[in-house]
């Protein structure tokens, strides 16, 4: 993602990041590797966006504890991520010229 900012030969006053709880980075390293950057001047915003699972079974939605959990409707163990998995650019504001 820094690579793709850096490349567009801009100059950024804020970013904001939608990141699921899924993913295997967390804010602090965000965070890290966003300050070793050439942006590191720029506001970085991250939002979580919370897991949610659908039971393959019966269908209902539920936010999981754990990655890997029972739907706790029926008790199934297979499920579909509908949400948590997300990274990407929410908005980004240019600096004006």
């Amino acid at each position: 993602m820094i690579d793709h900012l850096l490349r567009q030969s801009k100059r950024y006053k804020s970013v904001h990041l939608a990141a699921g709880t899924l993913i295997s980075f967390d804010d602090q390293q965000i965070h890290a590797q966003w300050n070793e950057s050439p942006l590191a001047q720029t506001t970085l915003t991250i939002r979580r966006v919370p897991a949610q699972q659908q039971c393959m079974v019966c269908f209902e939605k539920y936010q999981p504890a754990r990655v890997e959990v029972s739907c706790p409707q029926c008790g199934s163990v297979g499920a579909k991520i509908i949400a948590g998995e997300e990274f990407y650019f929410e908005s980004i504001e240019e600096e004006n010229a």
